[in-house]
């Protein structure tokens, strides 16, 4: 008997706790201002919790996780959540909740995963969060919080992953963040951030993603002592006013494979102790003041697959050793000083898929095989010395007909350099063309009618050549042309009859031509027309009458 009433009891102990928890449900439905996507509709008083929306139980109907992210709800977390004392997880990420964070958090003992990111939280760090003694994650990403970044998280010793980046907290980071003992993210990027970087970084022995750039602006440069994270993988130390040499203790780490230190004022050589990171497949230091030249160790990062060196004061030629990289799909060495010719194997590997090199003083022709594999999308030489043709086995063409062999090419700009000769034939079968420029280059013939069938073309730029003939007449008709500029040609005839087809043409620019006739009656019915350069090719009153608001003589 006395054993009954012992089991009784604890049922209705568990029962009058399980109720507790419903109605802490319930208290944070009601604390949600807006819930335009009904999200929350399951939530009602006639239904168990544990079937809810977001809401997950143990077997004794404890709730055990609480997520209801992504679900564009508006209002704040009501205090009442403190009545989950089961709760393990609590995500309510990429909603519009706005206010303090809720200092009943802290009384959640069994808390281990905290995701607040992505909302309108403002105010301090709540100093009573660091009472969570079991917290493994938190999350505070994209948020309104202020005032200085919180030392006292670092109680928390458990914890695995820490991104409080996104937010307005300023001051430095604390040397005391080079404690924890489990730590494997850390983020505090995105915020407003000042004075050096401590050396005590370099503690974090489990430390694998280290994110600390983007609107902070630090004194100083990397410590030494990052080379000490043997864990890391990833460290994105972008745009946030580092100066100083790339430190050479960086080559030290075997398993990073992502290094961006792109918009920062860095200074001297490119690290050749680099060349030890060979697990390195993504490294960015463009928009720095990096000088000297593209060190012989890099030829051992057989795993980049980007390069980004563009602006910089770097010289020399352009190693034949990054035309043999495996794996390398991007390669940005724009605003340079690069000169020689470009690396002859280069885009060999198959795996090349954006090229950016203008703005050098590269001389010669383009590889033979950049476009092997068929990877190609994006190619930009201009403002180099390039030319051609060079060799039997590109035919006469000085714009290679190897290029088409990339029929995924959507952007090609060659423009400002001094190719020759013709647009090749092959050319026709770029379909996925959107933008090619051959500006200001030493063209000439006719434009090719084929160049009116490419399907997605959306921009041509050929202004300053040496073309003659007519203009394609089927150009347009595709319905995307938005711009096309022809200007400084010896082009004849008339405007393509369909030359606004789809109404999205924006820009027309046809002056220094011959041309003759009407304006095409598509062309007066342009209403996304707003800016028209035609000098004394076509009647000025015509134009004037198409677009009288973006007409230019």
């Amino acid at each position: 008997m006395r054993l009954l009433l012992l089991l009784l009891f604890l049922l209705h102990i568990s029962d009058a706790r399980t109720v507790s928890e419903y109605r802490a449900l319930l208290s944070m439905k009601s604390a949600i201002s807006a819930d335009s996507q009904a999200a929350l509709s399951s939530w009602k008083a006639t239904t168990s919790h544990c079937t809810w929306v977001g809401v997950t139980c143990d077997s004794r109907r404890h709730v055990t996780s609480l997520d209801i992210s992504g679900l564009n709800l508006y209002g704040t977390l009501s205090p009442d959540i403190m009545h989950l004392q089961f709760l393990q997880n609590l995500t309510v990420a990429a909603n519009q909740f706005s206010g303090a964070v809720p200092l009943e958090i802290s009384t959640l003992s069994t808390l281990r995963f905290l995701n607040l990111s992505n909302n309108l939280f403002n105010g301090s760090f709540p100093t009573q969060l660091s009472q969570l003694a079991n917290l493994q994650v938190l999350d505070l990403y994209n948020n309104n919080m202020t005032d200085e970044l919180p030392v006292i998280v670092t109680q928390l010793r458990n914890l695995r992953h820490l991104d409080l980046g996104g937010n307005f907290f300023s001051g430095q980071i604390p040397a005391e963040y080079g404690r924890w003992e489990f730590l494997e993210y850390l983020a505090v990027s995105g915020n407003e951030l000042e004075g050096k970087i401590p050396a005590e970084i370099g503690n974090l022995s489990k430390l694998r993603e280290l994110y600390i750039g983007y609107y902070n602006s630090y004194t100083g440069g990397l410590p030494p002592e990052i080379g000490n994270l043997s864990s890391l993988v990833l460290l994105d130390a972008a745009n946030c006013g580092l100066s100083g040499e790339i430190p050479a203790e960086i080559g030290k780490l075997q398993t990073l494979d992502t290094l961006f230190l792109h918009v920062n004022n860095l200074s001297g050589s490119l690290t050749t102790e680099l060349g030890s990171s060979k697990s390195l497949k993504s490294m960015d230091f463009s928009n720095n003041v990096l000088t000297g030249e593209i060190p012989g160790s890099f030829a051992e990062l057989k795993n980049l697959t980007l390069l980004n060196l563009s602006r910089n004061k770097l010289h020399g030629a352009i190693p034949e050793f990054i035309g043999d990289l495996p794996q390398l799909e991007v390669l940005q060495m724009w605003e340079n000083n690069f000169t020689g010719s470009i690396p002859q194997r280069l885009g060999s590997n198959g795996m090349l898929q954006m090229l950016d090199l203008s703005s050098n003083k590269l001389t010669g022709t383009l590889p033979p095989d950049m476009c092997s594999g068929n990877h190609l999308e994006t190619l930009i030489t201009l403002g180099n010395f390039l030319f051609g043709p060079i060799s039997e086995s590109l035919g006469k063409w000085s714009l290679t007909t190897e290029l088409v062999s990339s029929k995924s090419l959507k952007s090609m700009y060659l423009m400002d350099n001094v190719l020759t000769g013709e647009i090749p034939r092959s050319f026709a079968e770029l379909k996925n063309l959107t933008r090619l420029n051959l500006c200001t280059n030493k063209l000439h013939g006719a434009i090719p009618e084929f160049i009116g069938d490419l399907p997605q073309l959306e921009a041509l730029w050929l202004r300053e050549n040496n073309f003659t003939g007519s203009i394609p007449q089927r150009l347009g008709s595709n319905g995307m042309l938005q711009i096309l500029d022809l200007s400084s040609n010896k082009l004849t005839g008339t405007l393509p009859p369909d030359m606004c087809s789809g109404n999205h043409l924006e820009t027309l620019i046809t002056l220094g031509n011959f041309l003759f006739g009407t304006i095409p009656e598509s062309l007066g019915k342009c209403e996304s027309l707003s800016r028209i350069r035609m000098g004394d090719n076509l009647s000025a009153l015509i134009a004037q009458l198409v677009c009288p608001h973006c007409f230019e003589v």
